[in-house]
């Protein structure tokens, strides 16, 4: 009965130790307002203010630029991840306020 409860813990350890080091990989993720687009041949250049999606003036500025998307629009709260090289992925964030 000891070694079935020993190995049920060591297959449990296993397990939560490879959904945290899958959650390692989104290193660089944040959300943020875009405050600026540009339009670049089939690309579209994005300012985005790293605030939380707060609608502050303060946070600081990063420009992307990947493929064009009519979602990603002056004034949207997006969310940006990606890891070291570069970023991965821009989507649209809506921010549900419960009041």
């Amino acid at each position: 009965m000891k070694k079935v409860a020993l190995a049920l813990i060591v297959l449990f350890s296993l397990g939560l130790f490879a959904c945290s080091s899958q959650l390692k990989k989104d290193e660089y993720t944040y959300k943020g307002q875009i405050i600026f687009t540009e339009a670049q041949g089939n690309d579209i250049k994005l300012t985005l203010q790293k605030n939380d999606c707060s609608y502050k003036q303060e946070g600081e500025t990063e420009v992307i630029v990947q493929k064009y998307d009519s979602t990603l629009v002056t004034g949207v709260c997006a969310k940006v991840s990606g890891d070291r090289q570069g970023v991965k992925n821009i989507s649209t964030w809506s921010p549900r306020n419960p009041i």
